[in-house]
């Protein structure tokens, strides 16, 4: 590869990563997840050149245990000309998906056996439901506003 490829390299995925940026900064929400009320914070930072996409998620119960996190690493794939997302969670659990830009946010594009994710964007809110195979409420809807 040359330093010329490499550069044009680096500027695809960073602009290909921009329906994405305004993830970055710190969000703070409520909720519900597997039918529990949640507090959830979001941190999202770009990394390494800024070409990747890190967004950290915690979320609460009442009590103030933990009940969820994971930590998304979301990237533009300059071969395949797409976005998308590596997922890492509890008990050494990992996905890859698609992630699909909608006209107000975006979704993960997962299989029919797997759960369903649709985000909305908005300059300083952000919602995200979770809809598990054969169940036809939510297993997680969060509403965020800016920290």
């Amino acid at each position: 590869m040359t330093d010329d490829s490499w550069a044009r390299q680096g500027e695809q995925a960073k602009s290909g990563l921009a329906p994405l940026r305004g993830l970055e900064g710190r969000w703070a929400g409520t909720g519900v997840c597997h039918g529990q009320a949640v507090s959830g914070q979001i941190v999202g930072r770009l990394l390494l050149d800024g070409s990747w996409l890190e967004v950290e998620e915690t979320l609460r119960g009442s009590d103030g245990a933990v009940a969820h996190s994971d930590r998304c690493l979301y990237r533009f794939n300059v071969e395949e000309e797409r976005l998308e997302v590596i997922q890492l969670f509890e008990h050494a659990s990992m996905t890859t998906s698609i992630v699909e830009p909608t006209p107000d946010g975006f979704r993960w594009v997962t299989g029919p056996g797997a759960p369903q994710l649709r985000f909305w964007m908005e300059a300083s809110a952000l919602r995200y439901t979770v809809l598990l195979p054969d169940e036809s409420a939510p297993a997680a809807d969060m509403t965020y506003q800016r920290a």
